[in-house]
């Protein structure tokens, strides 16, 4: 069976239309529809009905079935050409998401630096959420994530290096600086200083403002953590941050949630998938700096 026979089913599969299927690979609609009829002859059978007065097709049940195995079998070609790609000795590409790079991760990569890895390797900056798409799709080959819960995607293999706490934060002069705890209803009529949607906290805001039935309107929005502090400090609003983002800083007070809501900081990579001498190395380089440092930590309280 034709390999690229199976790439243009598979998108067949996605518009449902000979002729978009055709515009996708700049070729003309007979030879997709020459490439559908070279499967089902091998197959001996029909896989695709076409519906002229709508100008779609609809998958028989042989056509349902070989969509689900050609996922699989591009998937794996996919997977394939990454990993021998990975022979060559090209750079490898860790996701650093901004705020945990800024505050978690330099303790690693002068652990990184200090064995001779850093040469190796093509640091990528995106927000947790986009990060967990760029890991998935193949863009990155390894990455710290941020996460509400702990990461138990079936495609990933997860190790939680860190488990932080999101606080509220405001300047020493804010009504509300004195509270040991605060209840996220008393907040209802604040100004809200929130990062972009990229970034998890944002997740975080909607969550309790649904749950408190808050209006999100009177929020202003910034992809800059330092503008969005220095708002903080400045009392022009308060903010959801993680504690290791603002717990140093003089000027901003952080105060716990009634009900905490936990960061976990996770070393993720695909499951299964190949690794160099090099990316095995810096894995057991992420993992073992973490795991000393909470050592470290639980003996210096």
């Amino acid at each position: 069976m034709n390999l690229k026979d199976l790439e243009y089913f598979h998108y067949l599969c996605e518009f449902k239309n000979f002729t978009k299927t055709a515009e996708k690979f700049y070729i003309s609609q007979p030879s997709i529809t020459m490439a559908v009829k070279r499967i089902e002859k091998e197959l001996n059978t029909k896989l695709v009905i076409r519906n002229h007065s709508e100008k779609q097709i609809s998958l028989t049940k042989a056509g349902e079935i070989l969509k689900k195995h050609t996922q699989n079998v591009l998937g794996e070609i996919k997977e394939i050409k990454l990993e021998i790609s990975k022979i060559s000795g090209g750079n490898i590409r860790l996701g650093v998401p901004p705020m945990i790079g800024a505050y978690f991760f330099p303790t690693i990569m002068e652990e990184i630096v200090v064995n001779g890895f850093a040469r190796n390797i093509e640091l990528v900056e995106k927000g947790s959420v986009t990060m967990k798409e760029l890991l998935l799709s193949n863009e990155v080959d390894m990455a710290l994530i941020g996460s509400l819960q702990p990461l138990e995607e079936e495609n990933l293999e997860a190790s939680i290096l860190k488990i932080d706490e999101f606080k509220v934060c405001m300047s020493h002069n804010h009504k509300f600086s004195k509270k040991e705890k605060i209840d996220f209803k008393d907040l209802l009529d604040e100004q809200f200083i929130v990062l972009g949607n990229s970034y998890i906290h944002n997740e975080v805001l909607e969550k309790l403002c649904k749950e408190n039935n808050l209006s999100m309107e009177n929020f202003y929005y910034t992809e800059e953590i330092q503008t969005a502090k220095s708002l903080i400090a400045s009392g022009l609003g308060i903010g959801i941050m993680i504690d290791m983002a603002v717990n140093n800083m003089n000027t901003i007070k952080t105060i716990p949630l009634c009900k905490p809501i936990k960061f976990y900081i996770s070393f993720a990579l695909k499951r299964n998938g190949y690794l160099t001498l090099n990316e095995q190395r810096i894995k057991e380089i992420i993992l073992n700096n973490s795991i000393e440092r909470e050592i470290y930590k639980e003996h210096t309280l």
